[in-house]
């Protein structure tokens, strides 16, 4: 008697404490049931059993079905109008029940839509998505990339486990950073501040300092191409500081660099390229030096070749300037990295004006115009310092028009985007 007394007193306090869910699972498995098997019997998927199980809200009618499919004896009812009374099946704590309450609470949080493998996957995507920028034609990237964005945010919006939910918000920073890049090559700056500032808020709330600084790195590069050199090196400072021992670090350093190289101060610029180079040297050499958010030698030469360009060292900027073109061409003539190379042959055609060889220097700019994937504002950045030197050199000198109406051809086609 004291015995039954007992289990009754057990089953009523298990069944006050039980959601709807767990109701449903322990009478699915007293029938022998599987989800799948309940599932195929419900005229329900499996995923729509486990869901339920999980905590998922239900209607009345779907549990009356329940009900009569696993002769439940009303239990499912009873424990549905329990949920209805609460306001809510997935209330966590009540009074006098703490083990239950956290126990739940553990439950919930481990509750999900997500999954390792699906994060993974994001991750493999996300990162093929980064290493595409180099060459694909941007507004194909663009459309891909908010594509895989809205997949994000609709994964952010259902149950996640908390860690899962970090891992997306780090997803979706990377996209936002990528989305932003992709924005400003196009000449959408607006656009392209509203992913940047997107990414660093997600970078913020995830807690992950290279997103944060990539977004102050995207900021130095837009103050460059817009003239405000001084307020590059505030924006490499703070994002210095946010990922010190990142690689972001390097290309940070670089950007400090060539605003240094447009103010003027060469021993500035030496100190920075120094730098830069001692934080390349800490890091081994990446996996996929593709990924624009990844540094690797080749792009520091980049960086370099646009400070020793302006610092008029025209031999080391064409050295370096010949590397990338070399680097960047494949067996049928195109380019690997066509805004690199493009950059690169503008280079070499200020090194060809410099030395008076006005055919040389209109051939590399007319290479240089002709690709079709372009860094709008980054490329007019550097024809608008070849045209200054063209128009202080050779301003009343006939030979130089060709290479006049080759930048003037550059500068109508990109109208309307700087």
């Amino acid at each position: 008697m004291q015995a039954d007394c007992i289990r009754c007193a057990y089953t009523e306090v298990n069944t006050a404490v039980e959601t709807f869910g767990d109701v449903l699972k322990r009478i699915r498995a007293e029938a022998g049931m599987n989800q799948a098997e309940l599932g195929r019997a419900a005229n329900v998927s499996q995923s729509w059993v486990s869901r339920v199980e999980a905590g998922q809200g239900v209607d009345e009618s779907s549990v009356r079905h329940l009900e009569d499919l696993l002769h439940a004896d009303g239990q499912l009812m009873a424990a549905y109008l329990r949920a209805q009374e609460k306001g809510s099946a997935g209330s966590l704590v009540v009074p006098g029940r703490d083990t239950w309450a956290f126990s739940d609470l553990l439950r919930k949080i481990h509750r999900t839509d997500v999954g390792s493998e699906t994060i993974d996957q994001l991750k493999i995507i996300t990162e093929q998505l980064c290493c595409e920028y180099v060459s694909r034609p941007a507004e194909d990237l663009r459309a891909d990339a908010h594509r895989q964005l809205e997949y994000v945010e609709r994964l952010i919006s259902g149950p996640t486990t908390l860690a899962e939910h970090r891992e997306l918000l780090v997803i979706a920073g990377w996209l936002s950073l990528l989305i932003g890049c992709v924005n400003y090559d196009l000449g959408l700056a607006r656009d392209a501040e509203s992913a940047r500032s997107a990414a660093f808020q997600l970078g913020r709330e995830a807690g992950h300092g290279e997103i944060i600084a990539w977004a102050f790195e995207m900021s130095a590069w837009f103050a460059i191409t817009q003239g405000r050199f001084k307020s590059v090196l505030d924006y490499a400072g703070a994002g210095h500081d946010a990922a010190p021992h990142a690689s972001v670090a390097v290309q940070l350093a670089a950007q400090g660099a060539k605003a240094q190289a447009r103010i003027g101060d060469k021993s500035a610029v030496r100190k920075e390229l120094d730098k830069g180079a001692r934080l390349l040297e800490a890091h081994e050499h990446p996996t996929r030096p593709e990924n624009h958010f990844v540094i690797d030698p080749a792009k520091w030469d980049f960086y370099a070749m646009d400070c020793y360009r302006l610092v008029g060292e025209n031999e080391r900027a064409a050295e370096h300037a010949r590397e990338i073109v070399r680097f960047s061409e494949r067996p049928d003539g195109s380019d690997r990295s066509p805004m690199r190379a493009s950059e690169a042959r503008l280079t070499l055609a200020t090194v060809a004006l410099r030395e008076r060889d006005l055919d040389g220097a209109t051939e590399w700019a007319r290479k240089a115009f002709s690709a079709d994937r372009k860094s709008v504002r980054s490329l007019s950045l550097v024809a608008d310092e070849l045209y200054r030197e063209v128009r202080q050199n050779f301003e009343t000198d006939s030979a130089a028009g060709a290479l006049r109406e080759v930048i003037a051809d550059f500068y109508s086609s990109v109208s309307g985007k700087v």
